[in-house]
């Protein structure tokens, strides 16, 4: 099986922000890189982590928050419960957050 990558809008410099823009994908990237890095850098920002590492005494405390919209929150296969949770963890472990 062959997968294509496939993008509705195309990947370009938008006058305005586009809905695509907020699925996190490439879009979001190129929002952030032309719109707001230019002018937040910093050593924390520039690693443009998808959560925050917080040195906290005994260890290390990771956190992340994302916003999820969804209507209806019930859906074919899944909610936004599971939504949230899911998408939640998965920043979390992408960042090699382990649990306690």
């Amino acid at each position: 099986m062959t997968i294509a990558p496939i993008c509705p809008t195309p990947i370009m410099q938008h006058e305005t922000v586009q809905m695509a823009h907020g699925a996190g994908g490439r879009l979001s990237q190129a929002l952030m890189q032309r719109v707001f890095m230019p002018h937040l850098y910093n050593s924390f920002l520039d690693l443009l982590d998808d959560q925050a590492k917080l040195d906290l005494p005994p260890g290390r405390t990771a956190f992340t928050t994302d916003t999820y919209v969804v209507s209806p929150i019930f859906f074919p296969g899944g909610n936004i419960g599971e939504l949230a949770v899911n998408g939640t963890v998965n920043d979390l472990a992408v960042g090699g957050a382990k649990p306690l």
